[in-house]
């Protein structure tokens, strides 16, 4: 007994197909906008066309037309802020905990935008993910399976908006403490701008400096979760196909195994291209994250504080649990669809199976039974559900131990 594959109507032929670089434009121009990313062959094209044109631009003022040099720019100068912020330390005084915190921060910011500039600027990575992912889903076998690229339009444009509300509290916060003539708000420009003098041209670059890192410490954290969802929700689609080809079947393998299978194994492939961007972003979030968190918290609890600025520290340790909640359930949520197969793999009939089938069927159980699939913190493990808890369970330690000890 054969069972035919069917075509389902949110497959497309290569025709019609959309890019996943096109379908998630609204997020990666409010990326741009801050120096966060960068086509390089768009930015290749667009300086053989200048060259080309009637009049030739010349080579020192061409180099700077492209956005890769703006996302260059703009992560220099990152990096430099975040070593005047270390030299700014110095000396320690009573407003060193907040100095510290500050540094934190913007060393996040900085090492959130060099990994994807980097990841932007090497082809094994990023554009390297984009080419597998949409080789996947032009290919005809994919879409006569019914396993078409669905993109969640709805999600996508409520992260993004998401993404440019958080940033939007998170300057005003800022500004409020800044200039809102509060009695902290001379001490907290100071510290804001030293080794500077506090003058108009200092706190002019500290406000441009402080709007960039906050799009870098937001966006890229917005990328990760439109990717993630993306990739869960084919995941989903592959096991509802898998489901109704083994009800379809009856007692017998469905006749289309072979080529579920071998699109499900590319789709666990462009997991582990786009694992060599994200595990550096997790990394590096999970540790700044959690250690601003918790030096936050005690900032709250065991230092006197106005309520307006009581308010601002509570906005960053929310928003800080916030993006540490996200990363956790958009990564663990990969690692969920992935091998979420295996209960309709475990239904599969094997009457008057080929040796063929069998072994693709063998094949099949072995992929999700192996090596687990999903997003790592630089390789050292995959993010599931229970890292959530231990996450929690840290942060309720910790807060329990300052209140009992005021450490």
């Amino acid at each position: 007994m054969k069972v035919e594959c069917i075509a389902f109507s949110e497959g497309q032929n290569a025709k019609t197909y959309v890019t996943i670089e096109e379908r998630m434009k609204p997020l990666l121009v409010s990326m741009k906008l801050f120096g966060i990313y960068f086509d390089p062959k768009q930015d290749d094209n667009t300086s053989g066309q200048l060259q080309n044109g009637r009049k030739r631009i010349p080579t020192r003022i061409l180099a700077f037309i492209g956005h890769r040099q703006y996302c260059y720019m703009v992560l220099l100068l990152l990096w430099i802020n975040f070593f005047r912020v270390i030299v700014g330390i110095f000396p320690p005084n009573e407003t060193l905990p907040f100095r510290v915190l500050n540094m934190s921060w913007y060393l996040q910011c900085t090492l959130n935008v060099s990994v994807m500039v980097f990841s932007c600027q090497k082809l094994s990575q990023l554009r390297s993910f984009y080419n597998y992912w949409d080789s996947l889903y032009k290919h005809n076998v994919t879409n006569q399976i019914g396993c078409g690229f669905k993109c969640p339009v709805k999600y996508l444009m409520f992260a993004t908006s998401g993404g440019w509300v958080l940033f939007f509290i998170n300057i005003a916060a800022a500004f409020t403490i800044l200039f809102g003539n509060l009695s902290t708000s001379k001490d907290f420009l100071d510290d804001m701008l030293q080794p500077f003098p506090e003058e108009t041209w200092a706190v002019a670059l500290q406000i441009i400096l402080h709007v960039i890192s906050s799009g870098a410490w937001v966006f890229p954290v917005i990328f990760l979760a439109v990717i993630s969802r993306i990739i869960k929700d084919q995941f989903f689609i592959f096991r509802r196909i898998l489901s109704k080809q083994i009800q379809e079947a009856g007692d017998h393998i469905p006749h289309c195994l072979p080529e579920l299978r071998s699109r499900y194994m590319q789709l666990c492939e462009a997991v582990i291209i786009i694992n060599r961007t994200f595990k550096w972003i997790l990394g590096t979030s999970f540790f700044l994250q959690v250690f601003m968190a918790c030096f936050n918290l005690y900032q709250m609890i065991n230092r006197p504080q106005e309520m307006f600025t009581l308010f601002a520290n509570s906005f960053w340790l929310g928003s800080g649990a916030l993006i540490i909640i996200l990363l956790t359930r958009s990564s663990s949520d990969v690692h969920e669809a992935a091998h979420s197969l295996l209960e309709d793999i475990f239904h599969t009939g094997t009457k008057n199976a080929t040796t063929e089938l069998l072994g693709q069927l063998n094949l099949f159980v072995s992929s999700l039974t192996g090596r687990s699939t999903g997003f790592t913190v630089v390789d050292f493990f995959v993010i599931k559900k229970e890292f959530l808890l231990t996450m929690a369970g840290l942060f309720i330690t910790y807060f329990f131990l300052l209140l009992q000890f005021k450490i």
